[in-house]
């Protein structure tokens, strides 16, 4: 038993070999079950001293069949390949028997909707910063020709230094196909009252278009505590979503300035042709409010630099029709990189 986390003697003997244990559980779902994990180190680590982490176990024997064959190698693959300071880092990834654990960055603060909860509608201020560097988190995914899809408050994690880290790629996927043209979705992915109206009526979507109403309604519950739909019936959601039948509540509609609710209603724009992109998102005149936040940091430069080629190297290899090796269910293998914070 490690610290009183109920294991198998085996179990956390692998665990132990590789310098993990698991200190307490932090939450669970249907097949998978989330531990604040302690990581002492190996030979190999020059960093001496504990590291925090979030273990996520997920055991397959539990698991659908689709979500082992279809979402969960499309996790794992996505996960190796992304770095970015404004994404929860990945500490390492390894399968034992019927299990895959999945090493992370610890957010000590919790998720943004916890956050909103107790601490009420966040500052323009605190939200502009925090909402650029969900916005250039997915900006960065898309740059890689990955939609997120199912962007919502819960998967929005703030650590101990306040700054937010986006995480769970569950059904996160790539979005071009073998000509390097455009792939729409036709699976309904993600939570209700974050899901477009293009999702919801059940029609093949484009998931990066998507994924924009998906941050409008994030900012919309940032700055007013409160969803902009009633979620209780889905037809009604989505009459409500094309006729634009919301509003900011009234506590808040006076503090707001005109710069946010343009954004939020671009942002929130049934119409798919009209809808911002991402760029868009970033250039908008709410964001630059702040010239602080203009100019990308040496780290997300990078970041944004290496996707550029990494997306040209993606193609390149579909083109030739020889796509890049995908992680199955036999292939993870521990890997570690440097976190950016």
């Amino acid at each position: 038993m490690a610290h009183g986390v109920p294991l198998r003697e085996s179990e956390e003997a692998t665990l132990s070999s590789r310098g993990y244990h698991l200190l307490q559980k932090l939450g669970e779902g249907s097949y998978a079950q989330v531990f604040l994990a302690e990581f002492l180190g190996d030979s190999d680590d020059k960093d001496k001293g504990p590291k925090f982490l979030a273990c996520k176990i997920v055991d397959v024997s539990k698991a659908p069949r689709d979500f082992v064959k279809k979402f969960l190698p499309r996790e794992l693959d996505i996960l190796v390949r992304i770095n970015h300071p404004h994404i929860i880092h990945v500490h390492s990834i390894f399968q034992r028997k019927q299990k895959y654990y999945i090493f992370m960055r610890n957010a000590e603060n919790g998720d943004l909707l916890e956050y909103v909860l107790k601490k009420g509608p966040i500052s323009e201020a605190q939200s502009r910063v925090w909402f650029r560097q969900l916005a250039l988190a997915i900006q960065y995914l898309h740059e890689l020709e990955i939609a997120h899809r199912d962007l919502k408050c819960e998967n929005c994690l703030i650590t101990n230094n306040y700054n937010l880290k986006l995480a769970d790629f569950g059904f996160a996927r790539f979005v071009i196909d073998q000509q390097g043209r455009k792939l729409n979705s036709a699976t309904y992915c993600g939570s209700l009252s974050y899901a477009a109206p293009e999702v919801l009526r059940g029609m093949p979507y484009y998931p990066k278009t998507a994924d924009v109403w998906s941050l409008g309604i994030i900012l919309y519950i940032m700055t007013n505590k409160a969803m902009p739909f009633d979620d209780t019936n889905v037809k009604r959601l989505n009459e409500q979503q094309l006729q634009r039948k919301w509003k900011f509540r009234s506590k808040v509609v006076d503090s707001l300035s005109e710069q946010i609710k343009n954004l939020i209603t671009h942002l929130m724009e049934p119409d798919v042709q009209k809808r911002y992109k991402i760029d868009q998102l970033l250039g908008s005149e709410w964001l630059s409010m702040d010239p602080r936040l203009l100019q990308l940091n040496q780290a997300e430069e990078q970041a944004l630099t290496q996707a550029q080629i990494d997306r040209k190297n993606y193609i390149d290899s579909l083109k030739n029709a020889q796509p890049e090796k995908k992680m199955g269910m036999e292939d993870v293998k521990v890997f570690k990189t440097s976190d950016g914070e």
